[in-house]
């Protein structure tokens, strides 16, 4: 894990994320959503916040496991949804975004040494 003195806020904050998008991925059809954005699109942005926000609070070394099991989450909805008989249903294309929202999201976390948590730290004070 990656030295940082909120190292327990920031992973609840993420596992809050978390529960969020999988109600949203979840929640019966019809709902209409919080957003009124293109369905894959809303994939690849959710994966790639979430992949963005974990891979802040581990080191790169631990970069590969956060992508595999954002991609298990995301592989996991799909399964989740074609059981739920809710009126959703499993696509592939919804895993595709979610891939691309996690490369990306990893991409942008190997292009600075320090993570942008890190960054927030350094610039709150000191108690």
């Amino acid at each position: 894990m990656r030295t940082l003195r909120f190292w327990p806020l920031w992973a609840v904050v993420g596992l809050v994320a978390l529960g969020v998008l999988l109600y949203l991925c979840l929640e019966p059809a019809g709902q209409g959503g919080l957003f009124l954005i293109p369905d894959k699109l809303s994939h690849a942005l959710g994966f790639f916040g979430l992949t963005l926000w974990f891979a802040a609070l581990v080191e790169r070394r631990l970069y590969v496991p956060v992508g595999l099991l954002m991609l298990a989450t995301g592989i996991g909805i799909e399964i989740a949804q074609d059981l739920m008989a809710l009126g959703r249903s499993a696509e592939f294309a919804d895993v595709y975004a979610d891939l691309f929202g996690i490369v990306l999201g990893l991409s942008l976390s190997l292009a600075s040494r320090d993570s942008w948590l890190q960054r927030i730290e350094r610039w709150l004070p000191r108690s």
